[in-house]
């Protein structure tokens, strides 16, 4: 029998509650018999004479009193009723130990001359409620973590349901936003626009078979943003400056599918398309093993340069929520628009500083 079939065997309930009364008969009768002149034999006897006590108080307690009374909040009818059944449980115990115990099992000239003291009640009180309270903690404390276990599975899948739904809402932005430049071509009838659908369809194919993961290699996201670009330049001639600035040296460091592009994307809508002027792009990216970094800025037009603020579109807002999903502590992202310029700075840091092999 391998491991894992012995674990889930002494996962069962009915086995794990035959063990804790194992353990308890065998640890009580260990207590009693410490530093004795009887036998273990006269002690152990005597916790398996009185077991259907602990038992039936531990259970009733437990499944019992507990749900129906303390959980419901209703803490003075369970205080009431767990005094009495331990009072009635210590005092059955007392009448056992004399009826059939000591009648049955341990000599006449061996019995106690008093049946019945203050001390006898007291110690029988505290016995009466010890496998309970042990019992009560493993078990809820069972139910605890079973409770944090679905409450983490359940908040897995919420969390992945929602960046699937966050990318749902990015690729048809993607896809909305290259029809259109696609379109404009048309109407003007350029000999770029077969370039221009070889472009789309690297684009569309990186789109619908490299977005379903989580994350991707950054040469990936270069690829698509140069190929972007380019489709951008055509549209905008002579009068675009775009300054791509790469330092790495881990080409397969992993971050999100569309998350370059959608900073690029926002440069060219936000900075250069109502800018009839000269409008400029500057994007950075550096990364040393698996530390990131990202830089964009562009050019404000001159009639947005008197306000200092602006409100993120649906792109920046889906972006900055993915990445609280996907790194919630070990990201930087800072977005400022001022002096008639749009930066952006983000930086990842991810927690695995290997370099990794591509062919393994």
């Amino acid at each position: 029998m391998s491991i894992k079939a012995i674990f889930l065997f002494l996962n069962r309930r009915p086995v794990l509650h035959t063990v804790f009364w194992i353990l308890f008969v065998l640890t009580g009768s260990f207590i009693f018999s410490y530093q004795q002149n009887f036998p273990y034999s006269f002690f152990l006897l005597n916790f398996l004479v009185h077991l259907p006590v602990f038992i039936l108080f531990t259970y009733s307690v437990v499944y019992y009193l507990v749900p129906e009374f303390l959980l419901k909040q209703r803490f003075l009818l369970f205080f009431l009723t767990l005094v009495l059944s331990t009072v009635v449980s210590a005092f059955l115990r007392i009448l056992i130990g004399r009826y059939v115990y000591f009648a049955l099992f341990i000599p006449e000239v061996l019995h106690p001359k008093i049946w019945f003291s203050f001390d006898t009640f007291f110690l029988n009180l505290i016995w009466i409620l010890s496998p309970a309270i042990l019992f009560a903690m493993f078990k809820y404390y069972k139910n605890w973590i079973n409770t944090q276990n679905l409450a983490s599975e359940a908040e897995r899948k919420r969390l992945a349901a929602e960046l699937q739904l966050l990318k749902a809402q990015l690729n048809p932005h993607f896809l909305f936003n290259t029809f259109n430049n696609l379109y404009v071509l048309a109407l003007q009838k350029s000999d770029k626009t077969p370039a221009v659908i070889s472009k789309m369809s690297d684009l569309f194919h990186y789109v619908l078979y490299e977005c379903n993961a989580v994350e991707v290699p950054v040469s990936k996201e270069i690829k698509l943003i140069e190929d972007f670009i380019q489709l951008e330049e055509l549209r905008y001639s002579e009068r675009l400056s775009v300054i791509f600035e790469k330092e790495i040296d881990n080409p397969y460091c992993l971050i999100p599918p569309m998350l370059l592009y959608t900073f690029v994307e926002n440069c060219f809508k936000h900075g250069c398309s109502p800018d009839p002027g000269s409008p400029w792009i500057k994007l950075s990216v550096k990364v040393h093993k698996n530390s990131f970094e990202f830089g964009a800025s562009n050019s404000v037009p001159v009639a947005n340069n008197n306000s200092n603020e602006f409100q993120f579109g649906v792109s920046l807002s889906n972006v900055k929520r993915r990445l609280e999903l996907i790194y919630p502590n070990n990201h930087l992202l800072e977005i400022k628009k001022e002096n008639g310029l749009f930066s952006i700075r983000l930086k990842i840091q991810k927690n695995d500083t290997q370099i990794p092999d591509p062919n393994a």
